[in-house]
């Protein structure tokens, strides 16, 4: 796996859930573009090497990374439905953590993956109800020229 594959198998997953991706390098907390309801975001945060043990040593050959993601959920809040947007929202959450874990997938054959507890925070004056949380891959570099 590389850096840009992980991102796209990312995505990917999310897309599988029903979710839309919000085409914003910035994410959809930021607002840099329309919001869209049931929108999701990827933004990669960090990447080095993996500091499990063992592809460090002169007897193991190749390189694990550990890249690290944000990703965030979008839910427009309507007045009137009460808690729908949140109960949407933790819905969604859900589906993303099971697409992300689902067997079988680039991101579980090639890779190992932690996911952190979510944030939930409302955006836009209370318009959107923004769910974040990080996603760790850990996967063996690609280092084939």
């Amino acid at each position: 796996m590389s850096p840009d594959t992980a991102l796209t198998a990312v995505i990917a997953r999310l897309t599988a859930a029903g979710l839309v991706e919000a085409r914003s390098p910035l994410g959809v907390a930021n607002a840099s573009q329309q919001r869209i309801d049931r929108g999701f975001s990827v933004m990669p945060s960090s990447i080095g090497p993996s500091p499990h043990p063992g592809r460090g040593k002169p007897t193991t050959s190749g390189l694990r990374m550990t890249q690290q993601f944000k990703i965030e959920l979008a839910h427009k809040i309507k007045p009137g439905d009460g808690q729908a947007a949140p109960l949407q929202a933790l819905q969604d959450y859900h589906s993303a953590i099971k697409y992300i874990s689902a067997n079988g997938t680039t991101l579980t054959t090639e890779g190992a993956i932690i996911v952190s507890p979510a944030q939930h925070t409302y955006q836009g004056g209370g318009a959107y109800l923004v769910t974040a949380f990080q996603l760790q891959v850990t996967y063996e570099l690609d280092l084939v020229i």
